[in-house]
């Protein structure tokens, strides 16, 4: 029971790590809130849905982030483990009033020729967010909710 809690919490810290790396601790935060809060409402496990297909890009198979996570510094591991372990448990307020996606809005953009992803894109133009499901803005990340 606690090396599965532990093995969660790892899997989730490293996910914050590989897609968050360069953002304040409050967008670290962000981002391990939408892991927890997309595992809750799918009643699944943390590493059930940070492994499953193309959800979050630092675990594709041709991620270059994933070759860094041998070198993370003690510095940042301890933030990326700490707002792990405040989302999984609930310890600090989330900053994403909710979200169970995000994205960096450029980054997508640059990566798909200019679009956005269905679950994103505003209905008439998906070089645009969908603002109606947009939670928050921190850091390089937009956030949003499931659509209704």
């Amino acid at each position: 029971m606690i090396g599965d809690l532990l093995e969660q919490l790892r899997w989730l810290a490293y996910t914050v790590y590989m897609e968050a790396e360069g953002e304040p601790y409050e967008g670290k935060l962000g981002v391990a809130y939408a892991i927890c809060a997309r595992a809750r409402s799918k009643k699944r496990s943390v590493s059930d849905v940070v492994f499953q297909g193309w959800q979050f890009s630092a675990w594709n198979t041709e991620s270059p982030t994933r070759l860094k996570l041998d070198e993370i510094s003690a510095g940042l591991w301890a933030d990326c483990y700490k707002a792990s372990v405040a989302a999984y448990f609930e310890l600090s307020a989330d900053p994403t009033g909710g979200a169970t996606h995000y994205l960096n809005v450029e980054a997508t953009k640059a990566a798909r020729g200019g679009t956005l992803p269905k679950w994103a894109a505003d209905s008439t133009d998906a070089t645009k967010v969908n603002e109606a499901l947009v939670t928050a803005r921190l850091g390089h990340h937009t956030f949003l909710r499931d659509p209704p």
